[in-house]
């Protein structure tokens, strides 16, 4: 009996509303996230013996690349997480999660995909929600001839400058060796996407701007997302920006490119240190 090839699916089969992902056991490491932070301008002290949220992000991508999907060229462009009880590093945790959305866009499809990450117990820590788009070549060169002539505000106002950093090719390609997309570390992929250079993952800056939530001992619980607005090269300068509301606390960050442009805000919805 000849057996023929399965029929490779497409990204509507790949990317439909519902679809489950397999749950997968995730142990945060110290060796891991002291790594990482590092890649990402953060100092591990900061967080003690608190699991770093925001690499949870990369959790979610090693899911989607262990279910079989495309990850190869997707293009981030906003994550958003919920704490709801602090996680420990070491502490084992399962992961289950799905796909929420796939719609048309102007550019592509808009992929939303949302992950749990449960204690034993079966209480739910963390919620992640990973939004990204499927670009479409004719869609995405249509949507970039427009012009907006309108006059941009400038970036940096009511905001106060807290750091600096230089994007190394290293510290980018360490930050996503786990995670299997080739627009990250690999120049002639990037370049025949149109890219300079390989770029470095939104969640890399929103780690970067996450982190200055931990000056004063890493929060227990809040809320806040992040949208990613132009593309961070690997070898990009870069510098971090804060609001703070009446209340004292930071309620807002940018980063910016060295044109002054911003490459990703992060809007903190709520928070709490006790």
């Amino acid at each position: 009996m000849i057996h023929s090839a399965p029929a490779p699916r497409t990204k509507t089969e790949e990317f439909y509303p519902g679809f489950k992902f397999p749950e997968r056991p995730v142990t945060r490491t110290r060796e891991y996230q002291d790594s990482r932070l590092r890649a990402c301008g953060v100092e591990p002290a900061l967080y003690g013996d608190q699991a770093a949220a925001g690499l949870f992000g990369q959790d979610c991508f090693k899911a989607m690349r262990e279910a079989g999907h495309q990850v190869d060229g997707l293009v981030q462009t906003e994550q958003c997480f919920r704490q709801i009880q602090p996680v420990a590093v070491g502490e084992p945790l399962t992961q289950r999660g799905w796909i929420e959305a796939y719609d048309e866009v102007e550019r592509g499809h808009r992929l939303h995909r949302t992950f749990e990450f449960v204690r034993r117990d079966g209480l739910v820590a963390l919620v992640a929600d990973v939004i990204g788009l499927v670009p479409d070549k004719e869609k995405w060169a249509a949507a970039a001839a427009k012009t907006d002539h309108k006059k941009p505000a400038d970036p940096r106002e009511g905001f106060e400058e807290v750091a600096e950093k230089t994007m190394t090719p290293e510290d980018v390609t360490l930050f996503s060796s786990d995670v299997g997309n080739l627009i990250h570390f690999e120049p002639d992929f990037a370049a025949n996407l149109g890219y300079r250079a390989p770029l470095a993952q939104g969640l890399q800056t929103m780690v970067w701007m996450m982190g200055r939530l931990t000056e004063d001992g890493p929060p227990v619980s809040f809320e806040l997302s992040a949208s990613f607005r132009r593309p961070v090269f690997w070898d990009d300068e870069a510098s971090l920006w804060q609001h703070k509301g009446k209340d004292g606390f930071i309620d807002g960050l940018r980063a910016l490119n060295a044109a002054g442009k911003i490459t990703a805000e992060l809007a903190v919805a709520s928070i709490s240190y006790a």
